[in-house]
């Protein structure tokens, strides 16, 4: 389910429970999920809701996230509700800066560009850059024959 708006009474709660942290982040002060993000429920005409915390703050200020976008946080804080460190981002853009990684579209991880090394996936992922992989099968390789040649 979509959630377009949220009320009043429930925008309230989220303002009055947050920190100050580090970098300047307004924390939530919301039970956080097995995911790590800040969530508030409520009930309204016998129907629960549940939202995170960001995105509750990005819909209240800017309305509904568009389909194929979500809210990132700029700080890496999952906690964070400040609306300066929130930012609406594709959800492919999002998937690629996951754990740490924050590194230019077009690009790998490592700053290969993707036009130049990206191989096509098969099965279940999008792809992958093929400098990076051969660089992984040779590592791997040169430790495989030097347990072979110390065994």
């Amino acid at each position: 389910m979509i959630i377009t708006s949220i009320p009043e009474r429930v925008v309230e709660r989220i303002r009055d429970k947050v920190a100050m942290g580090p970098k300047g982040c307004h924390i939530s002060t919301y039970s956080v999920a097995s995911h790590g993000y800040a969530q508030v429920g409520w009930g309204e005409a016998g129907e629960r809701f549940l939202v995170l915390v960001h995105q509750a703050i990005w819909l209240i200020e800017h309305g509904p996230i568009p389909d194929g976008m979500t809210v990132d946080h700029e700080c890496k804080n999952r906690r964070c509700m400040r609306l300066s460190h929130l930012r609406l981002i594709t959800n492919l853009e999002n998937a690629r800066r996951t754990h740490g990684r924050d590194w230019p579209l077009g690009e790998c991880a490592q700053g290969h560009l993707d036009a130049d090394h990206w191989v096509p996936a098969r099965g279940r992922t999008k792809g992958h850059c093929g400098l990076c992989l051969s660089i992984a099968r040779a590592k791997y390789d040169l430790k495989i024959r030097r347990e072979r040649a110390a065994a």
